[in-house]
This record gives structure tokens, C-alpha cells and sequence, in this order.
């Protein structure tokens, strides 16, 4: 790929935005200034509708959308016997998606930056290895934390590729991306860039405080990060604003997404957001709140003037310049909160060293929150007044923090809200919920509870189960859709879109990087973003090479439910394999250990490593056709810096008289010179998973056949691919009405279910092996009803690629970027200290 340097960079990446009256600041730097209103009054308004700027908008991008995506859909099912369903639903109306960019720090960024590059028709191999063309036609994009850097990224470099990015990347030349260094130490070795990075920030807030306005630690923050997202902006973009997005002309022009960012507010009295507290989303034309607590949106551009009931308190006196694109970001991505909330000597020390040097005697109200202040919401009536306080209309002002604080780490809500009409949302899920720093569904756990409680009862989501079942039924092993059924929803406020659950795990590179690593190299900025890309196609569409078939069947389901069209078969084996259709693990009856009802016996197998699994051997009438067998069996070994374990497969025909024949499954691992390092290890945390299949061939006539199948237990542990067993504490609210969610299944016999999985990464880097290209599912059984062993069929040990991309293997990944500890707070304040 082609290495360009910075200056090159700068200007072939970037298309700046023109300086004038409404896209740069008219103080020519950080700080807000105060303009006429021109007559302006009404500057808030009421929620429960999208506002009519944004209305506009969209009659511009639902045209472009509607052709991508016919276009999309064209191609990913022109493999049906029939897929006249496309054109009967754009001779409707055309379907509405949105992609929700998941936090998660550098990680969440660059991973769901991977995720776009797999559905942008721009990135080269994307429409013959993933989901090329979905990006095109998506109408929002939502991001949070990490996400939010990416989405911000994108806007401000005129809706820049991934692909573009990659292309310039390197290490130490200031392009975009380049997290060679720390945000401490920008400049690394050149001391003079730090120290005049650093000074430039600082004269930035003293600027704004000059003139007026609250300031803290966060717009330090978000001004440090602008340098590594921007680079080709003036100071990072400390004289852009975040309603400068309408003057872009691919925004205008309806040829982007909307880009919208998520915040939540810290209530009075309070010191951080909880799942509970009201969330504000940041798009180019509004901030505001859909939630019953405010139910009012302000006019981005004029944010920082002071309102009552959204009319300027001083005749004709606006605020423009206060939404700087900076600020923005920070305020959905800030980290400064949660140092200053943990209590800790050492931290308090840090965040003083940083007040001191770039608030210098500025005093502030809070030093760790981005305040929105004057409070553009005072003094307005469009809240719930059966709400218990009203608090947020009263104060003067507002304190914002990263919005996936209260544990919505995917900011799904703008995208589920009714008004916007969408009818499928493809989310990432890079959270750190387990202490490998894998993702365990609490994010959405989170956002389909708060449903249920006062501040989300005007929300929708589909129907998700609870931590056990995540982990008992692998649902961040794999992708998931949640909602497949849209006749099940009924129940909640509204149907909302069908959500495509994408998770991390780890296929090309050992993804589970601590969100505290703030730098990364260019070979592992490049293995994460592919390694996004491979989640977002199941493994380039090596696992199942119907992946972006059953993506289309997503796109559609929702017009096919409203118009009452035939649901192609095709898309209900995807649906089989894909859609979590209600079963719950702890709902589930347990089969005994040793245990025979009509005909049927069972046993219980359980490996070295504690794992279970149960054979069902079944003996049916004489009049059942009989055919072949197949067994599979997975086992979990623990291995340290070993070779890697080889499966076998065996496979037994047997000739004889039915009523002596034996089915047996027979599962063989080599792993050698590992049992000592093991034990150094203390039994290590380097598990490597392989499943064999044992294939039993029966040839009888006019006898008693016997059938067999086999179930796993939710009792395994941790693999290096991120395989958690979660928390079985928590349930969700409605568990009890999400087993009424079912996909829409057809009658008829299994088919052999061809989907693949992949072997976990070895220790100490080496890659797994992919799974073979997978065919059809199950047809008349769902996939996502119990913990089933792997339907593999053979392994690979090939890596796949794609001509965009150069390929970074991860061996020895570790000592360079932190995987799994990471870099915690403490070790990054020890580390970084002496530089204050």
C-alpha cells in the first residue's frame, strides 16, 4: 500500500471546509463569540418528531440510500431461486439501516472503523469478501467513546474511507491515526511539537474562558484528541464546529450518513451517569433529548446562548462557536470522569498536575465534565411532568460525560427512536466486560432493560436474553439478530428495527486490547481494523459464504412483515442460523447424567477441562429411512507457548446387524512439550479449542435405526478467542416475554448445517484456523436455541484476505501493545507522571 507523508496526507485525504460566516469560528479560534440572533427566536423545540432541517435532509439521502441498497440487495441474493422480493419492496418503499458504532476506546474505534470498511463499497475486496455497499446505504451512523472517534474522524475529513485512511498510515508523521505516540506525549521524541501542542491547547481554553464560558479538563481533552483525528485541520480542529457538518457537501448533498454522537448528563448532586441518567445525542442540526426528563431539542449552531424556554434572554444576543467539533467528541468520549470519580490518591495527583497546567488559575465548577453552560433547556415545558423532578429545566447548567457510562456502550437509542423509521441497525459490540477484555452483551442488556424504567418507557427495543444465555449460547461467539420477528414485538411501545449483533472476537489479531492502551503501532492499528472486517463478514465469509445473503434477509425483513410478502427460503435458513429466538439457558430442562424415555437414552460426557457434553442416542420405528450419523465433539485443553493442537477426524462404517452397531465419537488432541509450561503458568490462560467430527455409517435393512445428536453444556471455560462465560447474576427485565420472540420458522427436515467456526488463537499469537466456507442451516430449527457444539466439517489453517488490506499476523503481539491487561490507569499514570 502506498505510505504517504504527513504533508501528503493532510491534502489528499482531507477536503477542508471553507472559512466564512458559517463554518469557521468568527473569533478565528477556540472560543464562542456573540452574534446577532438575526430575528431568531424559538430556538428549542419540542421532541417527538426529527426536526425539519433534518427532515429535508432526509428527502435528499433517501434517494441515495434506496439505490445502494437496491443495489446491495440485488447482489446478495442473486444467488435465490427467487428474489423477487427486492423489487416488490422498493416498489413500496425502500428499507432505512443505521450502523452503531460501538466505544471502547482505540479499540472500539479502529475495530468498528474495520466493521465500515467491510460494508463500504470504496474498501477494495469488500463487495467479493464482505458486505460491500450496506455503508452506502445507511442513513445514520451513531457513535459513543471510541465509536465516536471514529464517526468524527470520518465527518470532519469530508467522509474520508477507511480505506483512504489506511493508505496514508504511518507511524510518527502526525496522519490520521497515528497513535504511535500518547496523547501526553504527542510529539515523542520531539520535544518542541509537545511543547508547542500543549501550549496551543492551553492558550485555546484560556481563549474560551476569556470570553466568558465554563471550561474544564475535558475541553483539554477533546483538543489533545482533535490532533490525532484531524491533523490537517488547524490545531486539530480547535476553529471548526460541530454544526459545520451541514456545510459539507456530501452532507448536504445527502451523499454521507447523518452523523449523530451520543452523551448522557450527570445529574445534580451526582458525581458520574448512571444507566438511568438522561442521555443528550449531538447531531449536525440539534442537541437534545428524546427522554421524558427534557423532550426538547436546541439549535446546534446556537448552543451556548442563554435561553428561556428557547428565546434569547438578551434581545437579538446569539452564541455561535461554542459547539466546537472538539468539544463535541469529548464529551461522548471523555475518560476524565472516571479518573476523577475512583477515589484514588494518585489519580486526584494527576488530575491536579492537569488542571495546573492547562486551566492554569482558571477556576471551574467541575474540572472532570464538559459543561454545556448557559443550560439551553431552562425555562422549557415540553418535559413529563409526571416525571419526579424536573431538575435538568432548572439548572443553569449541564454536565455531560461519555455516554456509554451508564453501560450503553453501543449508543443504539437515536437509532431505535420510531420517528426516524429505521428498519435494521447493524451494532458493534466492543465492550470490556470481562476481564479479558471481551464483550459479554451487557451493553445491550442494558439498553433493551432501561425500556422498562421511567427514563426509556418512550424507547422500543427487541426482546434480549440474559448473561447467561449470552454466554450458555455462544451469542458473542458468533452474530446474532435480535428481532426477527416483528409480530412478537408488540408489546413494547412500538416494533422497533431488527438489531444485527456483531461482536469482538479475535479471527487475524488478538483483538482484546485494554481501552487504557493509548498507543498503538501501524501494524496493529492495521491487524485491528482487519480483524474488524473479518467480524463484520464471519471471517471474510470463509465461515459462511451465505453471511451477506442472510445480512440482505436483515435489510428486508422488516418492509417483507409490512407488506405481507413471501418470505424466501433462503432468508428463513438465515433466520434459522442467526435470529436468538427466545430460549433461554436457564429455562432449559437438564437432561440427567443416565436417563432412558421412549427409547431415547442419554449420557454425559464431561473432558479434562470440565466441559460437558451430552450424547442422545434414539432409537426410532422400523419405517424411518436411515442414513449417516455424524457425531462432533469439542474439547478444551490448556495450553502456554506450545505447538499447536491438531484435530483428527475418524470415521467407522459399520456392516452388520443394527442391534449390535455403536455409534461412537472420537475426538483426538495433540499438544506436545506444553505440560510443564502449563504448570508454570498456573494452568495459564491460554486455551485453545478444536472440534473433530466423528462420522458413523450404518448400512441396515428392515431393522431399528438409531439417530444421534449432540449438545454442549454452558460449563466451558475462557478460550483466547474471547468465549466468557459472563455473569449469570444478572437477567434481563422481560426475560419472561422475550421467549415469546421466535423466527419464522419452516416445516420440513434438518438439512446438515454447514456454518463453520473458527479455532481459537493460539498462545503467544499464532492464528487459529479458519473455518471452512459454510452452506446452508438448519431448515426448521434455530441455530441460537441451545449451546450445540460447532457444526464444523473440516478445518482450515489458511488465512483469508482481501486485496485492501495488507495482512498482520499477530505473533508476538503482545509485547508491544498490551493485549488483554493492557495499559490499566494506574500502570499509564505511573508511566506518564514524570512528564507533568
Amino acid at each position: 500500500m502506498t505510505q504517504l507523508q504527513a504533508i501528503v496526507a493532510a491534502a489528499s485525504v482531507l477536503s477542508l471546509l471553507s472559512p466564512g460566516a458559517d463554518a469557521w469560528s468568527p473569533t478565528n479560534s477556540y472560543a464562542p463569540a456573540k452574534v446577532s440572533c438575526d430575528g431568531k427566536t424559538g430556538l428549542t423545540r419540542k421532541g417527538g418528531s426529527i426536526s425539519d432541517a433534518e427532515a429535508s435532509w432526509l428527502a435528499k439521502r433517501d434517494p441515495v440510500t434506496s439505490a445502494a441498497l437496491k443495489t446491495f440487495l440485488d447482489r446478495v441474493t442473486s444467488n435465490f431461486a427467487d428474489n423477487s422480493i427486492v423489487e416488490q419492496i422498493f416498489s413500496q418503499k425502500a428499507p432505512r439501516a443505521g450502523y452503531a458504532a460501538c466505544g471502547g476506546g482505540y479499540r472500539g474505534m479502529l475495530l468498528d472503523a474495520g466493521t465500515a470498511a467491510a460494508m463500504d463499497d470504496r474498501t477494495p475486496g469488500a463487495n467479493e469478501h464482505g458486505l460491500g455497499g450496506l455503508l452506502q446505504g445507511i442513513s445514520y451512523i451513531t457513535g459513543v467513546s471510541g465509536g465516536a472517534f471514529y464517526t468524527s474522524t470520518v465527518a470532519y475529513n469530508n467522509w474520508t474511507s477507511v480505506q483512504e485512511i489506511i493508505d496514508q498510515m504511518n507511524d510518527g508523521d502526525h496522519s490520521i491515526w497515528d497513535l504511535s505516540q500518547s496523547p501526553l506525549n504527542p510529539g515523542g521524541g520531539d520535544s518542541d511539537y509537545t511543547n508547542q501542542l500543549f501550549a496551543d491547547v492551553k492558550q485555546s481554553i484560556q481563549d474560551k474562558a476569556d470570553a466568558g464560558f465554563k471550561v474544564s479538563l475535558a475541553d483539554a481533552y477533546g483538543l489533545i484528541t482533535g490532533y490525532y483525528m484531524y491533523p490537517g485541520l488547524a490545531q486539530g480542529g480547535a476553529m471548526y464546529q460541530w454544526s459545520d457538518i451541514q456545510n459539507v457537501d456530501k452532507f448536504s448533498n445527502g451523499e454521507m450518513p447523518m452523523i449523530i454522537e451520543v452523551t448522557a448528563i450527570v445529574p445534580p448532586g451526582a458525581t458520574t451517569a448512571g444507566l438511568d441518567a438522561t442521555t443528550i445525542e449531538l447531531n449536525p442540526f440539534e442537541f437534545g433529548s428524546w427522554e421524558p426528563s427534557i423532550n426538547a431539542f436546541t439549535d446546534m449552531k446556537y448552543l451556548g446562548t442563554e435561553l428561556n424556554n428557547g428565546d434569547p434572554v438578551n434581545s437579538d444576543e446569539c452564541v455561535v462557536g461554542f459547539d466546537n467539533v472538539n468539544f463535541i467528541t469529548s464529551a461522548s468520549t471523555d475518560v476524565i470522569n472516571y479518573i476523577t470519580t475512583q477515589g484514588n490518591a494518585m489519580y486526584n495527583s494527576m488530575v491536579a498536575q492537569f488542571q495546573q497546567k492547562f486551566l492554569g488559575n482558571i477556576t471551574t465548577d467541575r474540572v472532570d465534565t464538559n459543561i454545556i453552560s448557559p443550560n439551553p433547556f431552562k425555562g422549557t415545558t415540553f418535559y413529563d411532568s409526571s416525571s419526579e423532578s424536573n431538575e435538568l429545566v432548572e439548572t443553569d447548567d449541564l454536565f455531560l460525560v461519555d455516554g456509554g457510562y451508564g453501560g450503553q456502550v453501543i449508543p443504539l437509542t437515536p437509532l431505535m427512536r420510531q420517528e426516524r423509521d429505521l428498519d435494521v441497525v447493524i451494532a458493534t459490540d466492543n465492550s470490556y466486560d470481562t476481564t479479558e477484555i471481551w464483550p459479554n452483551g451487557h451493553s445491550i442488556i442494558s439498553t433493551y432493560e432501561r425500556q422498562f424504567m421511567d427514563i426509556g418507557k418512550t424507547d422500543a427495543f427487541p426482546y434480549v436474553p440474559d448473561y447467561e444465555t449470552f454466554a450458555g449460547l455462544g451469542l458473542t461467539e458468533t452474530p446474532t439478530f435480535f428481532g426477527c420477528d416483528g409480530s412478537n414485538l408488540t408489546d413494547l411501545a412500538y416494533v422497533p428495527p431488527l438489531v444485527v449483533y456483531l461482536p469482538n472476537r479475535a479471527y487475524s489479531y488478538q483483538s482484546n486490547i485494554s481501552t487504557y492502551t493509548f498507543t498503538y503501532t501501524k501494524e496493529a492499528r492495521l491487524g485491528m481494523i482487519q480483524n474488524g472486517f473479518e467480524i463484520a463478514t464471519r471471517n471474510n465469509l470463509t465461515d459462511d459464504s451465505e453471511f451477506a445473503s442472510c445480512i440482505g434477509c436483515a435489510v428486508m425483513r422488516r418492509k417483507q412483515e409490512q407488506l405481507g410478502l413471501e418470505w424466501p427460503s433462503e432468508c428463513d435458513r438465515c433466520f434459522q442460523r442467526y435470529c436468538w429466538n427466545g430460549t433461554l439457558v436457564n429455562n432449559t430442562t437438564p437432561i440427567s447424567s443416565s436417563a432412558s424415555n421412549n427409547g431415547t437414552s442419554t449420557t454425559t460426557t464431561t473432558t479434562t477441562d470440565g466441559a460437558s457434553y451430552v450424547t442422545e442416542l434414539t432409537t426410532l420405528s422400523s419405517s424411518e429411512d436411515f442414513s449417516t450419523i455424524h457425531f462432533e465433539t469439542s474439547t478444551t485443553i490448556t495450553c502456554d507457548e506450545c505447538e499447536q493442537p491438531q484435530p483428527t477426524v475418524t470415521t467407522t462404517t459399520i456392516e452388520e446387524d443394527c442391534s449390535d452397531s455403536q455409534a461412537q465419537a472420537t475426538t483426538t488432541i495433540e499438544c506436545e512439550e506444553c505440560e510443564e509450561e502449563a504448570k508454570a503458568n498456573g494452568n495459564g490462560n491460554h486455551y485453545t479449542t478444536y472440534t473433530s467430527m466423528t462420522t458413523t455409517t450404518e448400512v441396515c435393512e428392515e431393522c431399528e435405526e438409531a439417530q444421534a445428536t449432540a449438545t454442549g453444556s454452558a460449563n466451558t471455560n475462557e478460550n483466547s478467542n474471547g468465549s466468557s462465560s459472563g455473569s449469570s447474576s444478572g437477567s434481563s427485565n422481560g426475560s419472561s416475554n422475550g421467549s415469546n420472540e421466535s423466527s419464522n420458522n419452516s416445516n420440513g427436515s434438518s438439512n446438515n448445517s454447514n456454518g463453520s467456526s473458527n479455532g481459537s488463537n493460539g498462545s503467544n499469537g499464532s492464528n487459529g484456523s479458519n473455518g471452512s466456507n459454510g452452506s446452508n442451516g438448519s431448515n426448521g430449527s434455530s441455530s441460537k436455541v441451545s449451546s450445540s457444539v460447532p457444526t464444523i466439517l473440516q478445518v482450515t489453517t489458511s488465512t483469508p484476505t482481501y486485496s485492501g488490506f495488507s495482512v498482520v499476523q499477530n505473533v508476538n503481539a503482545a509485547n508491544t501493545v498490551g493485549i488483554t491487561t493492557g495499559l490499566t490507569v494506574l500502570a499509564m499514570i505511573t508511566a506518564l507522571m514524570g512528564l507533568f
